[in-house]
């Protein structure tokens, strides 16, 4: 340890002033400059921390760190600039120069590796023109069904469609907002800061024990980083099979015919999984906790689109349930079991704002609501589809301040086709 002390303070060269020729205002204009460069390098960092403290569902806080590291390193070899002036530590400056090259090779790594599943983010213009399209489509949607005399039906349409399009919305947001604080940009200046230091991360590379060790590290780092970018992909795949549904809502209500029910067989409790993850950005946004206690259900008959506008209606529901809820945790139970052999049962139930029971017998009826910018079209809509489908949509509530349980039942009707009997067994 004494060694390596003695080598990093090595007083045997010429501290750095003596190249300024110990002029005053040469010297006192680069410490002053790399002062001020040193304050705005140190203060970075923390500003870095203080967001990831405040954003705390910010998935990229491992990069926003990285950059925090570098960037400290870059300002600590300006103290070292200062140093040298006067004492010839140059062997310390060097070192502190191998560290800020590594912490630079793996930012620039990190950030490289992050531009195929950034360019994959939908731009906010994007998602204009989607939401832009299918505005045209509710539109030329409300007109033919004006027309037809199926006002209503379109209203509930558009009601389902909203519900979707937000978590559409959201999520595309989420992901754009945290790729664009990774600060991809910077990936041009890393790279030529790495230029800067080629000779010295060289030699650090080929001879110093840590500096072999390196790419065994950046391998390590890489998988890491391959994990978050699936992450992504993930993400981006629950978008895609949201604006699926959106799809299919329309075409269904285009064709709309009296009130058929189309059935197939399905697993309700993987159907319930698609809604939560629909709903679940939605949910991380607002702090509500969503607790799942799922039974299994044998394979019955459901009409997937109709079971999955009403439990995204019921859950949307009871996440604005919560917003006004302060002195407790927000939680919403969502429940999955089986009557009898016959019946099956999904509940939804929250500890939000509850309903008064004057408003209990109301709540499905159209255009009845209780909120401000409510509509009263959800509930209604979701109890239409609950009857189409053969089930039953009921409420309890012990009254305002005690939360609300809607519950589904639904006829497994394996008894219908002979298909679904053999699946079912």
């Amino acid at each position: 340890m004494n060694d390596l002390l003695a080598l990093l303070t090595d007083n045997r060269f010429m501290p750095h002033g003596h190249c300024y020729l110990w002029r005053p205002d040469l010297l006192w204009t680069n410490v002053i400059a790399d002062s001020l460069i040193t304050l705005s390098y140190v203060s970075i960092p923390f500003t870095l921390l203080y967001f990831i403290h405040k954003r705390k569902d910010v998935p990229f806080d491992w990069m926003l760190a990285a950059f925090g590291v570098f960037i400290l390193a870059c300002g600590t070899s300006h103290v070292m600039e200062i140093l040298t002036i006067w004492q010839p530590y140059y062997w310390l400056s060097a070192l502190v120069k191998v560290i800020t090259a590594v912490a630079s090779v793996i930012t620039a790594i990190l950030l490289i590796r992050l531009v195929p599943a950034a360019l994959k983010i939908p731009s906010p213009q994007q998602m204009a023109q989607v939401n832009d399209e299918l505005r045209e489509a509710q539109a030329e949607l409300v007109t033919t069904a004006r027309r037809a005399g199926m006002a209503e039906i379109a209203t509930n349409v558009l009601h389902n469609v909203g519900n979707v399009l937000n978590s559409v919305n959201v999520s595309a947001q989420v992901l754009y907002e945290k790729v664009h604080t990774s600060k991809g940009q910077g990936v041009a200046k890393v790279v030529q800061l790495m230029k800067d230091h080629a000779d010295d991360l060289g030699n650090f590379i080929s001879r110093d024990p840590k500096g072999r060790a390196l790419p065994d590290y950046l391998g390590k780092l890489a998988e890491a980083l391959a994990t978050e970018q699936q992450g992504m992909i993930n993400e981006l795949a629950q978008l895609t099979r949201c604006i699926g549904h959106i799809k299919e809502i329309v075409a269904t209500q285009q064709s709309y015919a009296g009130n058929s029910s189309v059935l197939e067989p399905g697993s309700l409790r993987e159907l319930i999984e698609d809604v939560v993850r629909i709903c679940e950005v939605s949910l991380v946004r607002h702090h509500v906790t969503l607790v799942k206690e799922f039974r299994d259900i044998p394979v019955m008959a459901l009409d997937k689109h109709k079971v999955l506008q009403i439990l995204i209606n019921l859950i949307n529901n009871a996440r604005q349930a919560l917003d006004s809820v302060k002195d407790r945790p927000s939680r919403i139970i969502l429940r999955l079991k089986a009557v009898d052999n016959q019946r099956v049962r999904v509940e939804v139930e929250d500890n939000g704002e509850g309903i008064a029971s004057d408003n209990l017998a109301r709540v499905f009826e159209h255009g009845f609501t209780t909120r401000v910018d409510g509509h009263g079209f959800g509930l209604h809509s979701c109890i239409l589809a609950a009857h189409e489908m053969g089930g039953e949509l009921t409420v309890q509530s012990a009254g305002p301040g005690q939360g609300a349980l809607f519950v589904l039942e639904l006829p497994m009707a394996l008894d219908q086709d002979p298909c679904l009997r053999a699946m079912g067994d």
